[in-house]
């Protein structure tokens, strides 16, 4: 008790006699601004170090022979509505969230403010370029599918112009979304920024195709399912065939797409975006020059020097009964292992235009293994 008020009083003491005035930052300051989040990995052991898997994901891992291949030029316009039809509460009312005018194409030209409201933003000849999409299917390693090179090797990538996103009804815009050049071809310009901006010494691993001014990073993925059979068949205890055959059952006439007993999805890709911006009235918040990837250290000096991928990790998806937090039985579908791990670097966060920078960000080490998600209706 005496404690309490001795600090009490000190407390009191000093209120008086402080104070502080919240001086605005220029914009000299702002834009010089560069922020950096590290996310400390746990110890591990030299014998839980040997089970990790290694940071890419190739055909070489596999064991599959001939597949097929596919160039892909497109250009594609929709729009999508999820419908909510009892709304919120007892007495809630039909609502919406709309996505109007999604527009996929390729731009050689940064997406202007006419585009970004158009119901035919791109011309008839500025067509996405995804080449060498590879797809290869077994039945005990599942499908495996490459893209090589999304974009061309000019940093002209995939962009992505939404509209108008509706929410409520389709008179409550909250404003259009846009993805400009999105790549996996990794441009030297971009690395000696990143660099430049955090103090970094990364660099692409050569792609062997001879293409100047930077790398292609090919993107990687695996989906494997176990069916119920296989799952009947490789189960070790009863506990574990009981659930597995409680799967199967939840699986039919749920509604949920039918992943059967356990679907593992793995990852590998590196991506670079040009700008990814919300959009309104004119107006935009976005982040320009945006990097996904993991740092590599490849002499083991303790100091990442490579660009490998980003890593999405045996996640699980399974569909099942859940208790949720009102006690109640519900059909979920299942995330069991959202495994994440990844590096983000954006060379700018801005308001109203790129030319009103915030500053950088660099986000070290981001990891989710371990996070579990269970998605149900209400």
């Amino acid at each position: 008790m005496k404690r309490n008020f001795i600090t009490l009083v000190f407390m009191i003491f000093f209120s008086q006699f402080s104070w502080a005035d919240l001086i605005p930052l220029s914009d000299v300051q702002l834009q010089s601004s560069v922020g950096r989040i590290d996310f400390s990995s746990a110890e591990t052991s030299p014998e839980e170090a040997a089970g990790i898997p290694s940071n890419t994901l190739s055909p070489e891992d596999l064991t599959l022979t001939e597949g097929i291949a596919l160039d892909i030029n497109i250009q594609a316009s929709l729009d999508v509505t999820y419908v909510d039809p009892d709304g919120v509460g007892e007495s809630g009312s039909e609502g919406i969230i709309g996505l109007s005018g999604l527009h996929i194409g390729g731009s050689d030209d940064p997406i202007t403010a006419e585009m970004l409201a158009s119901d035919t933003p791109f011309k008839s000849n500025e067509l996405a370029i995804i080449n060498n999409v590879l797809i290869d299917v077994d039945p005990h390693e599942g499908m495996f599918i490459t893209i090589e090179e999304l974009g061309d090797n000019q940093g002209n990538g995939v962009d992505i112009i939404i509209n108008d996103i509706f929410l409520g009804d389709r008179t409550r815009s909250a404003g259009g979304l846009l993805i400009e050049n999105l790549s996996n071809f990794i441009q030297d310009k971009n690395v000696t920024r990143f660099n430049d901006l955090f103090g970094m010494n990364l660099a692409t691993v050569d792609d062997g195709k001879d293409t100047a001014n930077g790398n292609w990073v090919p993107f990687y993925s695996q989906v494997l399912t176990q069916s119920v059979d296989d799952a009947l068949t490789n189960q070790s205890n009863q506990a574990d065939t009981a659930l597995t055959e409680s799967l199967n059952q939840v699986s039919v006439g749920v509604g949920l797409p039918g992943f059967g007993a356990n679907t593992t999805i793995d990852a590998s890709f590196v991506l670079h975006m040009d700008k990814v911006a919300w959009v309104d009235d004119g107006g935009e918040f976005g982040l320009a020059g945006l990097m996904i990837y993991q740092g590599e250290d490849t002499n083991g000096d303790g100091i990442d020097d490579t660009i490998g991928p980003a890593r999405l990790t045996q996640m699980k998806l399974e569909t099942i009964t859940h208790t949720n937090l009102e006690g109640e039985s519900v059909q979920a579908l299942y995330i069991e292992n959202l495994d994440f791990k990844a590096d983000i670097a954006i060379q700018s966060i801005y308001v109203g235009s790129p030319a009103n920078s915030l500053g950088a960000l660099h986000i070290k080490g981001l990891d989710t293994s371990g996070t579990s998600i269970w998605i149900y209706g209400h």
